[in-house]
């Protein structure tokens, strides 16, 4: 079952395992795709803002080993999700709303 770490655009961190936040992604939360969402649904997003947050797959859902190399690699690799994770909520965004105008 793929898990998901939601980052906090708000915060600039993740969501933990137990409620706050946390910059390291070893000790975020892990969630299935709904609690994800859920918890991506539960701040208002204002207009002209980043969305306040953003799930992305975690990258240790579907591997239980990586190599040195690989866990280097791993936050950029997130950042770079995040950033894909925001840009497609804004563009989900604004197609809805030009749909209902």
């Amino acid at each position: 079952m793929s898990t998901y770490l939601v980052w906090s655009n708000h915060h600039h961190a993740y969501w933990g395992p137990s409620g706050g936040y946390t910059t390291n992604w070893l000790t975020a939360g892990r969630f299935t795709q709904e609690q994800a969402a859920e918890r991506c649904s539960r701040r208002t997003w204002e207009p002209r803002t980043l969305p306040p947050e953003v799930m992305v797959l975690a990258p240790d859902s579907e591997r239980a080993a990586f190599t040195i190399a690989e866990l280097c690699a791993i936050p950029s690799q997130i950042q770079d999700s995040i950033r894909q994770a925001t840009r497609t909520a804004i563009r989900e965004r604004r197609a809805r709303e030009a749909a209902s105008s």
